[in-house]
């Protein structure tokens, strides 16, 4: 019950919205010849399970098991949906789209999530510290005379070099 709990709630909007849209694409007897059938379910696919990895604020191991679990059930329960309706065909190839496609958003959206959490982390460890001192050393200035403010600043930057 508590994965519930932890999801993003305007990420869940954007899901179900996407999902709706799927499902019409997939389910509606609709044809679109002039676009790739396999490239159309990579992307969609892609897409949404780039979307799925980010809908729990979950630590990056319970994300991606979670993420794959739903993605490998929608790749391959959606195509066997379309082989009980009477307009559409089953195809094996869609499944082996729908899963690469789904690989590849799970795969960008780790990338993405370590990039943010390794800016963020790098941003948190150095950025603040060394924005506090500059911010110090110019308050300092202020209170000093000329002659002070020159040994004052170079001071700074030798503590600075050196962290």
């Amino acid at each position: 019950m508590m994965i519930i709990f932890e999801m993003r709630k305007r990420i869940l909007v954007v899901l179900v919205v996407m999902l709706v849209l799927m499902a019409i694409l997939g389910f509606a007897p609709i044809s679109l010849e002039h676009i790739n059938d396999k490239v159309l379910h990579a992307s969609c696919f892609g897409i949404f399970a780039f979307t799925v990895y980010w809908v729990w604020h979950l630590n990056y191991q319970k994300n991606v098991g979670l993420s794959t679990a739903t993605m490998f059930v929608m790749s391959v329960g959606s195509e066997f949906i379309q082989g009980l309706l009477p307009y559409r065909t089953f195809d094996m190839y869609d499944i082996v789209a729908n899963l690469l496609g789904s690989s590849i958003g799970i795969v960008l959206a780790c990338s993405a999530d370590f990039a943010w959490t390794s800016w963020q982390e790098r941003r948190r460890r150095f950025g603040g510290k060394r924005e506090a001192e500059y911010q110090r050393a110019l308050m300092d200035e202020t209170e000093l005379s000329d002659d002070e403010q020159y040994t004052e600043r170079d001071r700074h930057f030798e503590v600075m070099e050196m962290a």
